[in-house]
């Protein structure tokens, strides 16, 4: 038998037009972020990098007019390059024309920012700083009084015609207006690449082409889980379909498609991504080289109700009746559920409790997204959000016998996403006595049944302790690092000290569970070790390299990661064995169940910005070992799709 195929389990094919419009929201103040429509910056990358491609490749729909164009561009370069050439080699030529290029960039600055000025109602501040350069310039007739229009045409002439002036009118906008450093700092720069990533995939419209253009970027016969998104209750605002896709509605319903398809952009995402997938099933070339997965919100989940899910439990299993879940999931034959926390919840919230059960009945795999990001709730703080749902700390002593919940101190909607995120949060589905104090404040009688809740001091008959569960972007690069550079944390040192355990979470030193020890563990150690630890001492864990495999950094470490530990060969001879793929690493122990846990993935088309996932193939072949590759690559992620 060959090699199990090679599976990037972390990519995305989803277009703009899932994507809400206000992405801008608390990166920009009020009322701005409005003027940053997605889909009209998206627009406009978009018909940049056409017109860009449409210069270097011909189309296969119209190859003789696109080879006329790239013609005349071929001839515009050349009658440019020549000109700059004959001028260079004039020095009584290239000297003034220097000076000139600089004086009129200078004044086309002066202008932008006069312009800026009053378009944000700021003119007294913009005349205050630009008044003794205006005065000296005039002096020396070196400032020309022109009207506001002809100002504007002076601006948009030097900005179209000389590239030296663009830096300069971006250094001062950086410098002179903290709106436009607000802007540009880190969230903007990052809101910027998501804009233009969304922009350069935006030339395929559908789903289908975005996926085959991943597919290609891996060796023959590869395979990649497809992760789609509803960003619907983020606080955005709402998603529309395109114009051209409700021209097609009709027709799509003579093909089988069904009005619930057109209901929201989220409902036709699912759909038109079933519709290549089983396509491509059918097919004799590579027919499962996709794993499409479900997304899941509960707020969704709690507006649609049993439509969305619903089931009855039956000799002790759940059994669906007709709801989407079923559609997708057993008559679609779906391979997992996605959730992306950050948006505004816990992964242990009452709406997916039911589906975490049906999850593990089925070794159904699920992704999260577990790092701090660019996408995350856009709205303000609830009051609920104030304390941890689950976790508690001490306000008087530690003797004290009734602990208060946890206070969560972030306000910013950029911060708060951090407690959705955190990877402590999945102890409160592995851990029976807190998923216990979960099902205890649910509202639905329903679900406390599910799990068989009795009372506080009656364990659960049943827990979620083999849920099957990938922490995507392994907490990401930032928290990488903390570990590297962090030196005091007696928790992230256990890493070394412990090798097969790392943290112990439910026990302090005396033996007994601490809430001291986890609100510690919450507020001050790196996601790397607390993920990490996760791997080692649970069954059914695991975490993505997607993203942070773009960051030359983490290769060290994940060398270090990936090592093997103590009676590998032994607990390998038991692990070959097993036929079960979801029992196999059971039989590994510490680091070895960590290597085993650990999956490739890219987060295409997410890391695009930074390298093509053809670059990153290659970049962690050339950084791991061939075994070590294989098994996170091929045997790893083949464990975590297996439903058997």
């Amino acid at each position: 038998m060959g090699k199990k195929k090679i599976i990037n389990a972390h990519a995305h094919v989803f277009t703009s037009q899932f994507v809400p419009p206000f992405l801008a929201k608390t990166i920009l103040p009020w009322p701005l972020y409005y003027l940053i429509h997605t889909q009209f910056i998206v627009g406009l990358i978009k018909r940049y990098y056409q017109k860009k491609l449409k210069k270097r490749f011909p189309s296969q729909e119209n190859p003789n007019d696109d080879w006329e164009v790239i013609y005349k561009e071929r001839r515009a370069i050349r009658r440019k390059t020549l000109f700059e050439f004959s001028i260079k080699a004039k020095p009584y030529i290239n000297i003034p024309y220097r000076i000139i290029v600089f004086w009129l960039s200078f004044v086309a600055t002066i202008y932008f920012i006069e312009l800026l000025g009053y378009l944000f109602n700021i003119s007294d501040h913009t005349d205050s700083f630009l008044k003794p350069i205006k005065t000296w310039m005039s002096k020396y007739y070196l400032l020309i009084t022109l009207s506001t229009y002809w100002k504007v045409i002076w601006v948009i002439f030097v900005i179209l015609f000389i590239n030296w002036s663009r830096r300069m009118i971006l250094f001062a906008l950086k410098t002179i207006f903290p709106i436009f450093k607000k802007l540009l700092n880190k969230k903007g720069l990052e809101l910027f690449d998501r804009y233009m990533l969304m922009g350069r995939f935006a030339m395929y419209k559908t789903q289908k082409k975005v996926a085959e253009a991943a597919i290609k970027q891996l060796p023959e016969d590869s395979q990649m889980v497809i992760l789609p998104m509803d960003m619907e209750y983020m606080g955005a605002g709402k998603t529309k379909l395109r114009k051209d896709i409700k021209a097609s509605k009709t027709e799509n319903l003579n093909n089988g498609w069904a009005e619930s398809d057109y209901k929201d952009t989220y409902k036709y995402q699912m759909r038109e991504l079933w519709e290549f997938v089983e396509a491509k099933r059918s097919g004799k070339t590579n027919p499962n080289a996709y794993h499409p997965f479900l997304f899941l919100d509960p707020r969704r989940i709690a507006e649609e109700g049993e439509s969305f899910f619903n089931y009855t439990v039956e000799n002790g299993r759940m059994k669906l009746g007709s709801c989407f879940v079923k559609t997708y999931m057993e008559d679609r034959n779906f391979s997992g559920f996605k959730m992306y926390p950050a948006l505004g919840y816990y992964a242990f919230d009452e709406h997916l409790l039911p589906l975490w059960r049906y999850a593990v009945e089925n070794n159904i795999p699920i992704m999260t997204h577990c790092v701090v990001g660019t996408i995350y709730y856009r709205g303000k703080k609830k009051k609920e959000w104030n304390f941890h749902p689950v976790f508690k700390q001490y306000f008087k002593n530690r003797n004290y016998n009734d602990p208060e919940p946890m206070l969560l101190s972030e306000v910013k909607a950029v911060d708060i996403q951090r407690n959705f995120t955190h990877p402590l949060n999945y102890l409160c589905l592995l851990e029976e006595t807190l998923l216990r104090e979960v099902v205890k404040n649910v509202k639905s009688k329903k679900t406390k049944e599910l799990f068989g809740y009795t009372n506080d001091e009656t364990p659960l008959t049943f827990t979620l302790e083999n849920l099957k569960i990938c922490l995507a972007h392994y907490g990401g690069e930032d928290e990488w690092n903390k570990y590297l550079e962090s030196d005091r944390d007696v928790y992230s040192r256990r890493i070394i000290s412990s090798p097969n355990k790392g943290i112990i979470f439910m026990k302090n030193s005396d033996g007994e569970f601490s809430h001291d020890k986890i609100n510690s563990i919450w507020n001050d150690t790196d996601w790397y070790s607390i993920i990490t630890s996760l791997l080692m001492q649970y069954n059914n864990m695991y975490a993505d390299l997607s993203y942070i495999i773009s960051k030359p950094s983490i290769y060290p470490l994940l060398q270090e990661t990936l090592r093997k530990g103590d009676n590998y060969d032994e607990q390998h001879a038991e692990y070959l064995k097993e036929p079960s793929p979801n029992k196999k690493a059971s039989h590994m122990i510490g680091r070895n169940r960590l290597r085993s846990h650990i999956l490739y993935g890219t987060d295409f088309y997410v890391v695009r910005n930074h390298n093509s996932d053809k670059d990153l193939f290659v970049e962690t072949r050339a950084a791991i070992d061939n075994e070590s590759f294989d098994l996170i690559a091929r045997e790893n992620t083949f464990n975590y799709l297996s439903k058997e």
